[in-house]
């Protein structure tokens, strides 16, 4: 009897030294990377679309999960000062000393920013922009280095580098000042 206990829990051992570390929201690969979003669950954080509307703007946007990925979709409007649109998510879990965000998307053609929040400063947001090939899936990586502070369109100096920082939010965003429909798909977002 003792015997098979410790057969039986010396398995389950083995096999959870094997298996990646889960939780609701994240977990390690092998290659040592941490999946933020994967869509195959049908997302695994909580995403929000965040419009100009906010501020008096006409855009439009919707966020629907299809075949394991995300469509982000819409209407740029620059009417009434307006001329960006969002969808962020909330990440529950201690994210920072990372080195890269990487994102597999297919675009439009048009250029999007990848845009973060730090626990220590909520209201700053890190963003890098990449430019999208229309109807083609990239890999794009941003180095966390490379990212800069803004609030409300304005790049701000004296702030702590995100690289210092826990990263509580993620998002993405258009503000291209060009008018007009847009069209991204994401398959999944991971940091490295």
């Amino acid at each position: 009897m003792i015997k098979k206990l410790f057969l039986t829990l010396s398995i389950f051992s083995l096999i959870a030294c094997e298996s990646p570390i889960q939780n609701n929201y994240t977990y390690l690969t092998s290659q040592g990377e941490i999946i933020i979003e994967d869509f195959t669950k049908n997302g695994l954080l909580n995403w929000n679309i965040v419009n100009d509307t906010v501020m008096g703007g006409r855009s439009q946007a919707q966020m629907s999960v299809r075949n394991n990925t995300a469509e982000f979709t819409g209407y740029l409007s620059l009417a009434n000062n307006g001329g960006f649109s969002s969808v962020r998510a909330y990440y529950p879990n201690n994210l920072f000393d990372i080195n890269s965000i990487v994102l597999r998307v297919k675009g439009d053609g048009r250029k999007y920013s990848f845009r973060v929040r730090a626990e220590n400063n909520s209201w700053v947001s890190y963003t890098q922009s990449f430019a999208t090939e229309k109807g083609a899936w990239q890999e794009i990586t941003l180095n966390i280095e490379d990212f800069y502070p803004t609030y409300r369109g304005y790049n701000l100096r004296d702030i702590p580098k995100l690289s210092e920082s826990i990263i509580r939010e993620v998002g993405l965003m258009i503000s291209d000042k060009v008018e007009g429909n847009f069209k991204i798909d994401i398959d999944w977002i991971k940091v490295q």
